[in-house]
């Protein structure tokens, strides 16, 4: 009787870089990895687009248990609210009230990356603005912020900058980039 072969091959890692994966540090695609296999963590990246005619749109990048998801909408505002701060601040606002819809399952916490370098300041108010849409948005931010937090009192989340080493070779922040430049070119 011929026995059959009981060892199981290990998964293979989806390459994420291509032609570029060389160029990149191990410690820097085990943190993407990490992020990729997570069942406990939801990792959202939220960027936003303006283009020349001031129109503006959001994108997003939902990486949890092995799966990448993007997501995009258009940013309603008036042409005096058209710029790039504003449209970042309302992509966060956004990636905290729609994470509920888009992210099924069971996880302990969401963390929500942006490339806005000074997002803990906008949430502390160590940064204040004098533009009234910045006003505006900066408060929306913090309620929803708070807001989201008690409907979820279970779970943890977190707004997070990224650094300038964790958006090179990113592709999850590019996907999110490009969902939000898709729909505005």
């Amino acid at each position: 009787m011929r026995q059959k072969n009981s060892k199981k091959s290990a998964p293979t890692l989806p390459d994420f870089w291509g032609r570029s994966k060389e160029l990149i540090k191990q410690e820097h695609k085990d943190w993407i990895y990490d992020q990729y296999f997570n069942w406990d963590v939801i990792t959202i990246y939220c960027d936003a687009s303006v283009n020349r005619q001031n129109k503006m749109a959001a994108g997003f990048c939902y990486v949890y248990k092995g799966t990448v998801t993007k997501k995009y909408h258009l940013i309603n505002k008036t042409s005096d609210c058209s710029m790039p701060v504003f449209a970042e601040v309302i992509a966060i606002i956004s990636a905290l009230k729609k994470f509920p819809q888009n992210v099924r399952g069971n996880y302990s916490i969401v963390l929500i990356y942006s490339d806005l370098d000074y997002i803990d300041n906008i949430l502390t108010q160590r940064t204040s603005f004098k533009n009234s849409c910045l006003k505006i948005a900066q408060k929306e931010l913090i309620d929803t912020f708070e807001q989201t937090s008690r409907q979820h009192p279970n779970t943890k989340i977190a707004i997070s900058p990224l650094t300038r080493n964790q958006k090179k070779h990113n592709p999850f922040l590019k996907a999110a980039h490009n969902a939000a430049r898709e729909l505005i070119t």
